[in-house]
Formats: structure tokens, C-alpha cells, sequence
């Protein structure tokens, strides 16, 4: 699905420069959804992203803390006092430049490898397009634009975007939440996807932490919730349980959802 995140990560950067070309000055300065970071600092963060896939001598911000949320936030604060043109313009070099780099490394000599990204887990370099268009849809529809965000105009191409976000979440769970996932796991939960996207997915354990199948067997705990409610509850931007319906054993389900937390 990497060839699909490389679509939508092209589609999501379009749609981020049509829509910041638009602000003035009291919307670059507006509060984000995103805890602590203004309009400016949003887009700043996502140039960052496409930054760092295709800088391979980027140097990084001091981070003793290991984890990529607080890079996130120090990479911000870097950038925080440029204007806020120049922070378009940074967005629009490094989206240019991040894509041809995510279209090379779908190349089959590239794909395969691997990169450790913090804890987030260890990932191959195809699934970075997968990547972006999660990190840009979840920014675009959750924190930046209304009725979550502060910015009342704009389209997000959430179709062309939604099926290699999903891909990443199911991929990253495993890694960044999968020991306590698997802890509430006394039997596996189907996540069922509905809406912009149509897929199931079985949460299970094994070996010492979790494993997400979208083949086999649904099991009698399932879990119903419009894809881009998942979006927002998998990342903990709202509650799971104004955005789910549950069948099987509620008390299981509670405690599996109340585990995940995707970054």
C-alpha cells in the first residue's frame, strides 16, 4: 500500500499549500487542536516531516528525552519565530523534496530497508509514504480545520489518503502501544472500519506482545467506528467511546481500546 501512501501524501501536501496560501495573519497565529502549537507551527511541523525524510544530513534538535513527540516539539520551537511566509516557503521546498525522496524509496532497491524512527519502532522505508499521509490527514482534518481546528476553509483529499493512513496505524500499533494492547487482550477483538474506508482488522496476542491480521476468522468482540473516528480516538484526540459501537465482552474491549495510543 506504500505506492498508495506516495498518492496520498502527494494529494495532502497539495491540498496543505492551497489552504495555507489563504491565511492571514490572524490564522497563522491561531490556536492548532494540537496541544501547544499554533497554526504556524503546524505546518512547520509538517515541513519538518518531509525535512527529515529528505535531508539525510538533517541535523536535529537536542531531544535527551528519546522520543519523537518531544523532537517534534523542539524541531517547532526552532522554527517558531520565522515569518510566516518563510514558513510556507519551507513547506513547499521540503514537500517537493520529501516526495521525490518517498518516490525513490518505493524502488526495489530501498524499499526493504529499514529505519529505526525513535519509539515509534522500526519501519521499512516504503512505509514512510504511509507515514506522511497519516501524519498530514490526522494534522489536516483533527487539528488544523474546523470543526476540530481553528481554520474554516479548505479541502483535505481524505480518499486518496485514508487507506495507507489506516495502514500505518495498524502497522505502528504493534510497536508503539502493543505491550500494554496485549496485556488487555484475554481474547482478541475485531476492529471493524467503516465509512471512507471498508476493512476489518483482528487485534490478537502473540508471542510477547500483539499481532494485527486483516485476514481470517472475526472473532465474537468486535469494535465498529467510522475510519476517520479511528483517526482521532487511535491518537487520543477523543474519547473511543463517543466513536464506537461494541458487540462480545465490553469489559475486554474497554480495556483494549483504553491501550491504544498511536503516534
Amino acid at each position: 500500500m506504500s505506492d498508495a501512501g506516495l498518492a496520498g501524501a502527494r494529494a495532502l501536501a497539495e491540498n496543505t499549500v492551497k489552504i495555507a496560501e489563504q491565511f492571514g495573519t490572524a490564522e497563522w497565529e491561531a490556536d492548532s487542536a494540537c496541544h501547544g502549537w499554533r497554526v504556524h507551527d503546524l505546518v512547520g511541523h509538517m515541513a519538518f516531516f518531509f525535512n527529515f525524510i529528505a535531508d539525510p544530513d538533517l541535523v536535529f534538535p537536542p531531544n535527551p528525552s528519546g522520543m519523537s513527540e518531544r523532537l517534534n516539539d523542539a524541531a517547532v520551537r526552532e522554527r517558531a519565530d520565522l515569518p510566516h511566509e518563510q514558513i510556507l516557503d519551507y513547506y513547499r521546498e521540503q514537500s517537493a523534496a520529501g516526495l521525490a525522496t518517498l518516490a525513490a524509496l518505493q524502488g526495489e532497491e530501498l524499499r526493504n530497508n529499514t529505519l529505526e524512527m525513535l519509539d515509534l519502532g522500526t519501519y521499512r522505508l516504503h512505509q514512510l509514504s504511509d507515514a506522511v499521509s497519516f501524519d498530514h490527514l490526522v494534522h489536516l482534518t483533527s487539528d488544523l480545520l474546523a470543526p476540530f481546528g481553528p481554520i474554516s476553509h479548505g479541502d483535505v483529499d481524505v480518499a486518496a489518503a485514508i487507506d495507507p493512513a489506516i495502514d500505518w496505524m495498524v502497522s505502528g500499533l504493534p510497536q508503539m502501544c502493543g505491550e500494554a494492547v496485549a496485556a488487555a487482550l484475554t481474547s482478541p477483538v475485531a476492529l471493524r472500519l467503516t465509512g471512507a474506508t471498508e476493512r476489518t482488522f483482528v487485534l490478537a496476542r502473540g508471542g510477547e506482545g500483539v499481532t494485527v491480521t486483516e485476514t481470517g476468522d472475526v472473532p465474537e468482540n468486535i469494535v465498529t467506528t467510522q475510519a476517520t473516528d479511528f483517526l482521532r480516538w487511535g491518537t487520543t484526540r477523543s474519547a473511543w467511546r463517543s466513536g464506537v459501537d461494541v458487540s462480545g465482552d465490553r469489559k475486554t474491549v474497554a480495556a483494549v481500546l483504553d491501550a491504544i495510543n498511536i503516534v
